[in-house]
C-alpha cells in the first residue's frame, strides 16, 4: 500500500513537473494561464505609467526614462502577476489615446526571493524565459515610443490623469486590490482652461508658481477642477519629474513640484516620492 501511495506521488510530481518543462510556469489559482493577470482582480494590482512627451526627449531623458520605469529593477520591486500599463501624453488629445502596453508580469524563478522562484513543480529556466519575453515586450514599446516626438501645442497633464480614472475600459477603479500611479513629466500643464506657464508667470525671470492654496483661491474655473478631480484615497502616487533648466529655473523647479505634490494630497493620494532627473550640463 505504501509503494502504491509513493508511486502515485511520484507520478503526479512528474505529471506536473513535465507540464512545466513543457513550457509552462505553475499558474496560482485565479491567475489567467495566458496573460498572467489577476481575473478576480482579489490579489495584483495595476500600476499605470503616464508618460509626458510634450517637451523636448533628448537621449539623457531617454535613458533617465528607461532606467526608471522600463527596467527589469523596475519590474522586480513590484509582485509578480501585478499589471503594468503605459498610457501617453502627447500631441494627440487625451481621449484618443489608449495604452500603448498594458501586460501582467510573471515571476522570473529567482531563487534569490520567495516570491520569484519556482516552486516544486515549476523549473525556473522556463520562469525566467517568460519574464524575458515580457521585459522585450516593454522595451520593444520603449523603442517605438520614443522613435517620433511630434510637437504638441498643449501639455494635458491633468485632464489625462483625470481620464485614467473616468474610462471604466483603462481598469483602474477601486476594485484592484493595489493602485499606483506614475506620472513622468516635466509638470508643465498647459491648456487654455489650466495653465501653469501662466500661474507661474513661467516667462519672467522672477517665475515662481504659487501655493496649491493660493492657486485654488485665484482660479477663475475652479468648479471645473473640483468637478473632475479623481478620489486618489488608497492610490500609490510617484512623480518622475523631468527637470529642464531651458525652460524653467530654480524657483519653478521647486514650486512647481510642491504644487501638484500638495494638489495630490488634498485629494488624498499617498504621494511615495518624487525623483528628480539630475541637470546635465552641455
Amino acid at each position: 500500500m505504501k509503494n502504491l501511495i509513493l508511486i502515485s506521488i511520484l507520478i503526479l510530481f512528474s505529471f506536473n513537473s513535465t507540464f512545466s518543462l513543457a513550457g509552462k510556469p505553475n499558474i496560482p489559482k485565479g491567475i489567467n494561464q495566458d496573460t498572467f493577470c489577476d481575473k478576480e482582480r482579489e490579489k495584483y494590482g495595476h500600476v499605470i505609467i503616464l508618460l509626458d512627451l510634450t517637451t523636448d526627449i533628448d537621449s539623457a531623458r531617454k535613458e533617465f526614462i528607461k532606467d526608471q520605469v522600463f527596467s527589469e529593477e523596475f519590474y522586480l520591486k513590484y509582485d509578480p502577476f501585478t499589471k503594468f500599463s503605459y498610457f501617453l501624453i502627447n500631441h494627440n488629445k487625451f481621449s484618443e489615446n489608449t495604452f500603448v502596453f498594458t501586460k501582467c508580469r510573471p515571476k522570473n524563478g529567482s531563487s534569490k526571493s520567495k516570491k520569484e522562484k519556482a516552486t516544486m513543480f515549476e523549473n525556473s529556466k522556463v520562469l525566467s524565459s517568460y519574464f524575458k519575453r515580457f521585459y522585450l515586450a516593454s522595451n520593444k514599446i520603449y523603442d517605438e515610443i520614443f522613435s517620433t516626438n511630434k510637437e504638441s501645442r498643449y501639455s494635458y497633464i491633468y485632464e489625462t490623469i483625470a481620464y485614467i480614472f473616468q474610462n471604466p475600459k483603462l481598469d483602474f477603479a477601486s476594485n484592484q486590490p493595489f493602485r499606483e500611479l506614475i506620472i513622468v513629466s516635466d509638470l508643465m500643464q498647459n491648456t487654455t482652461r489650466l495653465s501653469f506657464y501662466k500661474a507661474c508667470n513661467a516667462n519672467s525671470s522672477n517665475a515662481k508658481c504659487p501655493t496649491f492654496k493660493d492657486f485654488m483661491k485665484n482660479l477663475s474655473d475652479k468648479d471645473y477642477l473640483l468637478a473632475t478631480s479623481p478620489n486618489g484615497k488608497g492610490i500609490d502616487l510617484q512623480m518622475i519629474y523631468l527637470n529642464y533648466r531651458k525652460e524653467t529655473n530654480k524657483e519653478i523647479d521647486i514650486s512647481l513640484k510642491n504644487l501638484w505634490i500638495n494638489y495630490f494630497k488634498d485629494q488624498k493620494f499617498n504621494v511615495k516620492k518624487v525623483i528628480t532627473q539630475l541637470d546635465i550640463e552641455y
